[in-house]
């Protein structure tokens, strides 16, 4: 009986799956069709909306010019550093704030003070200090990643059940390192990794706009392009950054899974 009844769940949960996958491919269709109208009939101004069937052939061409793939390459340099610099920068601000109440009172006015701040108003500070390079690139992204993670890692300390420190202790865990390590990461893992997961994607959305200030990479290509209404190289590029983003999230997802794998 019990394993008939875990047959029908599990058939029912392929049912659902199948079914999920159809709608979003239908969705995805629905979505082209809206594009193609739109060109049809012109609902952008006329010659700023490429034509859907013709993204293949200008990701092609994008391909053959030999663009696509060293602008690929260089926004990967300075996302891989500016996401790594302000994941453990974040973390590590937060982890501080949430556990230590001396640094939450130094650090709080400040914090308030540069929150609002946007990343891309560094980029100003960046060319100063770095010129048109990875490193001011990596810089402008570090400080969008920086507060993802500054937010999430404090916020999932900060809601660690107080009553496993008090267990702690009474085991003789009572020091800040083995207190830390035995119980805050534990507890609040869930809370940080989704903090980095966001992280992955702030990246992203900082790293095409400080391109667009001419550091080499995906976003000065969409922005050449864009130029000389090349709009079809930049969807080309619009994709490829997604195709990019789906992979890492995808294979974050599955460490973040490995990772958990204790929960229930």
């Amino acid at each position: 009986m019990a394993r008939s009844a875990e047959q029908r769940r599990r058939r029912a949960a392929k049912r659902a799956s199948v079914r999920r996958i159809g709608l979003g491919l239908f969705g995805v269709v629905l979505f082209v069709g809206i594009w193609k109208a739109a060109y049809v009939f012109n609902w952008a101004p006329r010659g700023t909306l490429p034509d859907p069937f013709e993204i293949p052939a200008a990701t092609v061409r994008e391909w053959r010019s030999g663009h696509l793939l060293p602008a690929i390459g260089s926004s990967l340099i300075h996302y891989v550093w500016g996401l790594g610099a302000g994941t453990v920068a974040g973390f590590l601000v937060g982890l501080l704030a949430a556990s230590s109440r001396l640094f939450d009172d130094l650090h709080y006015m400040l914090a308030r003070v540069l929150r609002p701040i946007p990343p891309l108003a560094w980029v100003v500070f960046a060319i100063a200090w770095f010129h048109v390079s990875h490193a001011g690139a990596a810089f402008v992204i570090s400080i969008g990643v920086f507060w993802v993670n500054y937010f999430a890692t404090a916020s999932g300390v900060a809601n660690v059940d107080p009553r496993y420190y008090e267990l702690a202790r009474a085991f003789g865990h009572g020091g800040f390192i083995s207190r830390v390590t035995t119980i805050t990461l534990p507890g609040a893992a869930p809370g940080i990794l989704s903090g980095m997961r966001t992280g992955v994607g702030q990246a992203w959305m900082t790293l095409i706009a400080a391109e667009l200030l001419g550091v080499p990479g995906m976003g000065q290509q969409m922005n050449s392009a864009a130029g000389v209404g090349a709009y079809d190289a930049v969807v080309v590029y619009m994709l490829a950054i997604s195709l990019i983003y789906s992979i890492s999230d995808g294979l974050f997802a599955i460490a973040e899974k490995q990772l958990l794998r204790w929960r229930p």
